[in-house]
């Protein structure tokens, strides 16, 4: 399960640099001025809590990794692979650098929306249907079951 959370830095040591900046304000700050900056030394990383890893032969449940990290793929009830990773890391690596979630819903259409939003293309309207029709016969978890 990818998420920031399972992620390590091998070495925290940082330079901290003196500047003066405006950072923009996001949707949860306001604008403030920065003066310094850590930066780290050394971006190696180690993934940690592999306690969800399955071979590919192996049973695997159709709903997985952390909400705000879950591919297309996961919500359509298409099943997944490792490309579902790629979409997790991407992510990731949005929020380290913004620091906000890229996807921030609990709610699978909303989800899909966001989505589109982010990607920039239209995601097929006959699974966003079955995914709709799956979400109201199972209480808003429609990733829990399969759409197809």
């Amino acid at each position: 399960d990818l998420k920031p959370e399972n992620i390590l830095l091998c070495d925290n040591s940082y330079q901290t640099f003196t500047y003066n900046r405006k950072i923009p304000s996001s949707s949860t700050t306001i604008s403030r001025q920065a003066t310094q900056r850590r930066v780290l030394l050394d971006t190696e990383i180690r993934l940690i809590d592999f306690g969800s890893a399955t071979f590919q032969d192996e049973y695997h449940s159709s709903v997985v990794s952390t909400r705000h990290y879950r591919a297309p793929e996961i919500i359509l009830g298409l099943g997944w692979s490792y490309p579902c990773d790629i979409w997790s890391i991407g992510c990731i690596l949005v929020e380290f650098f913004t620091g906000d979630a890229l996807v921030q819903t609990h709610d699978n259409l909303e989800h899909l929306a966001m989505m589109e939003a982010v990607v920039g293309s239209r995601i097929d309207s006959h699974r966003v249907q079955a995914v709709n029709k799956m979400s109201t016969r199972s209480g808003g978890n429609a990733a829990s079951k399969s759409v197809f």
